[in-house]
């Protein structure tokens, strides 16, 4: 998974915490950009996972990068653990807003995996006119009522004040793809965070998807959500809600039939053409 291009580099930047975030560029040696795109990670994993998706778009004449958000992958902070899920946004934009200042009106296009998926429709919602289109991969936009019941709530806000970084919900590696190569990779990548999502994590993180559910209708940007039914770890009703109440004008919802949770890493042609579907529909807005 590690990125062999020359012309990819490493960089970092300091949060308004002090924490050094760690910053990826796939395709530094682009002057002109057709388009400026930022891919926001799942939790637990880091952005070297997005490798052969950043690839494709480089090839479309796009400038991609991204960073591990604070507390993953390389960057520095307590593992899985914020005070605020807002820390996570507040980072992007900051990162974003480095990169278009060296691109002046160049178009600006956020992919979210996971809860950065969530990430990004924040982002989207707080600055209405800053994005020319996002993409949602699995994005966490409701909880799961199986697995978050009411009970489970109570006792997580309560932990989140007398032990915030208590674990409280292990996510099972095996719901990631249905390519076996993929799940060991994830299992085998000390990079990923293989422990239990935190209490103060947990509380803050529902608090901000109910954020997102009372406030839809706000997200006026262009959005494609892509879906796969059998995703056990992020809802695929949270989708369907998301593209039935947001005000965007051009929205698309795509499910994938049987597909798991990191639809880009399904096997063979499967993950092959999700991956081809997001440069497809970047570049369409980019003719228009």
């Amino acid at each position: 998974m590690a990125d062999t291009e020359s012309e990819a580099r490493d960089s970092s930047f300091t949060n308004a915490d002090g924490k050094k975030i760690f910053c990826h560029y796939w395709c530094d040696d682009i002057k002109d950009p057709r388009a400026l795109i930022f891919i926001c990670h799942g939790a637990g994993e880091h952005c070297l996972w997005y490798t052969p998706l950043a690839q494709l778009l480089k090839e479309a004449g796009c400038y991609v990068f991204a960073h591990d958000h604070v507390g993953h992958g390389q960057s520095e902070g307590d593992r899985m653990h914020v005070e605020d899920f807002h820390e996570y946004v507040r980072d992007c934009f900051h990162h974003f807003d480095q990169v278009a200042e060296q691109f002046p009106n160049v178009p600006k296009f956020a992919i979210g995996h996971s809860m950065g998926g969530a990430i990004t429709i924040i982002s989207a919602m707080e600055r209405t006119d800053y994005f020319d289109g996002i993409i949602l991969i699995a994005p966490a936009v409701i909880a799961d009522p199986v697995t978050v019941t009411p009970l489970k709530i109570f006792f997580g806000k309560i932990a989140a004040r007398i032990c915030p970084q208590a674990p409280i919900l292990y996510l099972n590696p095996d719901h990631i793809s249905r390519d076996e190569a993929v799940v060991l990779r994830y299992k085998d990548d000390p990079l990923v965070y293989h422990g239990g999502l935190k209490a103060r994590w947990g509380a803050s993180f529902l608090k901000w998807l109910q954020f997102i559910e009372a406030n839809m209708r706000v997200l006026k940007c262009p959005v494609m959500t892509m879906h796969g039914t059998e995703d056990r770890l992020t809802h695929p009703n949270g989708s369907r809600l998301l593209a039935e109440k947001v005000s965007s004008t051009d929205k698309t919802l795509k499910l994938y039939e049987g597909f798991y949770h990191q639809l880009h890493s399904e096997p063979g042609e499967d993950g092959a053409g999700v991956r081809q579907e997001v440069v497809d529909w970047i570049t369409a807005r980019l003719k228009k």
